[in-house]
């Protein structure tokens, strides 16, 4: 028979053998979600979810071969989150909404892939337990920048040949998405020179791209940024106040959109080319049938009316007319107060991150207003890289403890 100290260091070795298992899943998982999703998003349109699936997959993998307690606890924790609740709301009414849509198959196949992205972000952001590495940190900042290189190659390849497909506008889109949780990162680990270097190299590289929604977005978060770094407090009540006014008024806009056409131009607004176009389509359809106001036309109805040809082709297709259209007054009180909860929740967010949590979402909360596309999950899978980018940036702190992923449930 084996004598204690043998036993002793047999399970001593086992251990260590599970801690090196781990950590090799854990690092894989990381670079596929922080450099595999910026560069995959350009490459391929498919590429993004198989590497943030894989990424997910390692996480939890790492974690189960290092089985460590609470992580139920960690899991539920979000669940106490006011702004996950009413993330959880708002996927609810939409899942409800298949009972009216025109595309109930449609509908539900999307709100199961958003559901499915809820938990498998929610998940990997629960299953690390320990402080995060800074190799692991140090991933997402260059993943933005390999993406940024990417788009470029791909830019000046198609220079005298097709015109640039969509996958570059993804990448932009992700770029939008990515870099003030990257930012933030590099910031919590007091790499601030390196952090001024990627927003420097990040707004020439939105100038000469020239892609308005990334540019605009920029602007707003870097407008963010600033005012959150000198009062984080007050930054976090006037954006949640701002940011729910504009989702509930945002129907205003193209209302009133003819009337001031009117009056500027001295033309009808149709006539005008885009973005006004679209603005005319959605006064059209706001004004057409107004006891859908209420309860909205049904999820997946903006994509597959368009691609059915029953909506026009010009129909806006940014977050904030598809959530008033498809999902009424109803989704949109739920977004609302969503957004108003994750900006005043940013002000019990770590300190380092603060100011970069407030301006990621802005970011994000800009480009819902611009026409951009949510439908194919794109941005919506981003999103969740940006959220576990900032778990690993506030796990990454020394002398810090674990936050709870409640805590981080603000984007």
């Amino acid at each position: 028979m084996a004598s204690r100290a043998e036993r002793t260091g047999l399970a001593r070795s086992s251990r260590d053998d599970a801690a090196d298992a781990s950590r090799f899943f854990s690092r894989v998982g990381y670079a596929a979600i922080a450099i595999g999703a910026p560069v995959a998003v350009v490459v391929h349109p498919l590429a993004l979810y198989i590497v943030f699936a894989i990424g997910v997959a390692m996480i939890v993998m790492a974690a189960a071969v290092e089985a460590k307690p609470g992580f139920a606890e960690r899991f539920l924790r979000a669940f106490s989150s006011p702004a996950f609740l009413a993330l959880a709301a708002g996927v609810g009414w939409a899942t409800l909404s298949v009972l009216w849509t025109p595309y109930p198959v449609s509908a539900l196949q999307h709100a199961v892939k958003l559901i499915l992205l809820i938990a498998a972000t929610t998940l990997t952001v629960a299953a690390p337990r320990d402080n995060a590495r800074a190799t692991d940190l140090y991933m997402f900042p260059v993943g933005v920048v390999l993406g940024m290189i990417c788009m470029a190659v791909k830019a000046v390849a198609a220079i005298g040949g097709p015109a640039p497909d969509d996958d570059l506008a993804a990448g932009e889109i992700a770029l939008a998405i990515l870099l003030f949780p990257a930012l933030g990162g590099l910031t919590a680990r007091g790499r601030n020179g390196y952090a001024r270097l990627l927003l420097i190299v990040a707004l020439a590289f939105a100038y000469l791209a020239g892609f308005a929604p990334l540019t605009f977005a920029l602007f707003v978060g870097y407008l963010t940024l600033s005012f959150a770094i000198s009062d984080m407090g007050r930054t976090a009540r006037e954006f949640a106040w701002s940011a729910a006014a504009l989702v509930l008024l945002s129907p205003l806009i193209p209302a009133f959109a003819p009337t001031v056409a009117a009056w500027v131009f001295r033309v009808k607004l149709a006539t005008l080319p885009p973005p006004y176009a679209s603005l005319s389509i959605a006064a059209d359809i706001f004004t057409h049938d107004k006891l859908r106001l209420l309860t909205g036309h049904g999820f997946a109805t903006v994509a597959r009316g368009v691609h059915d040809m029953i909506l026009p082709i010009h129909t806006p297709r940014s977050l904030a007319f598809t959530v008033w259209y498809e999902l009424g007054v109803i989704g949109a009180v739920i977004a609302a107060v969503g957004v108003w909860f994750a900006f005043r929740d940013l002000d019990r967010a770590p300190p380092r991150l603060a100011p970069f949590m407030a301006a990621g979402l802005a970011a994000i909360v800009a480009l819902a207003f611009c026409n951009v596309n949510f439908d194919d999950m794109t941005a919506m899978t981003l999103i969740g890289v940006a959220v576990i980018s900032t778990d690993v940036a506030a796990r990454s702190q020394y002398r810090t403890t674990r936050p709870s992923a409640a805590n981080l449930a603000n984007l």
